[in-house]
């Protein structure tokens, strides 16, 4: 293996380098988007009964002690809770569009960066051990393969050492550009939920 690593020169130097910043990322958002995941259909009843009994120290206090993410931004909400339905939805919304939503897609670009560069720093090697190989065959001719060896090596290494990079990356990312559209499909669904059971209080109360 160290052979390998070797022969790759310093292309494959690179792409081991661009491999480990992406399984450190994808590590680290793995890591948020379970910190951010809640099991709403645990947590929002209990919550629910507290803003149509009108309990809304409780529900304040139960949305503060967790810190996950919809919990967190029904926690906004409720902090908002004099004012109209209207102003609480705008908050809301600036919250997950400005803050949420963003904080989701955060370094993913990065992915899609390591994704696409991979392959191409392996084609740059390819392009770099068959000039080594032709250079060789210019001085020496086709005589002796053991010398074109090197250049060939270089070639055929990192073109694989590219593609063993993007083609999990690729697949990491599209999980968790998924994982993303799930939190928003979700927080959408459970905001309007919210909103909802927070203008039937208000009516309540007139």
């Amino acid at each position: 293996m160290l052979e390998m690593i070797q022969a790759g020169g310093i292309v494959l130097y690179i792409i081991i380098f661009s491999s480990i910043i992406a399984i450190g990322f994808a590590i680290e958002r793995f890591l948020v988007f379970r910190a951010y995941r809640c099991d709403m259909n645990k947590f929002f009843p209990p919550l629910e009964n507290f803003i149509k009994l009108g309990k809304m120290q409780e529900a304040i206090k139960y949305c503060e002690t967790s810190r996950h993410l919809i919990p967190r931004l029904m926690y906004l909400g409720l902090l908002h809770k004099e004012e109209s339905i209207e102003e609480i939805r705008q908050v809301l919304i600036d919250e997950i569009q400005l803050k949420a939503l963003p904080s989701l897609q955060k370094r993913l670009g990065i992915l899609s960066i390591v994704a696409k560069a991979a392959p191409m720093l392996g084609l740059l090697g390819t392009v770099l051990g068959m000039i080594t190989t032709f250079e060789i065959i210019a001085m020496y001719g086709l005589g002796d393969p053991g010398k074109m060896a090197n250049g060939i090596r270089l070639a055929l290494v990192t073109t694989a050492g590219g593609l063993m990079v993007a083609i999990p990356v690729i697949f990491i990312q599209s999980y968790l550009l998924a994982q993303v559209k799930d939190f928003e499909v979700q927080i959408y669904e459970y905001i309007t939920r919210f909103l909802r059971i927070m203008h039937k209080r208000k009516e309540v109360k007139g």
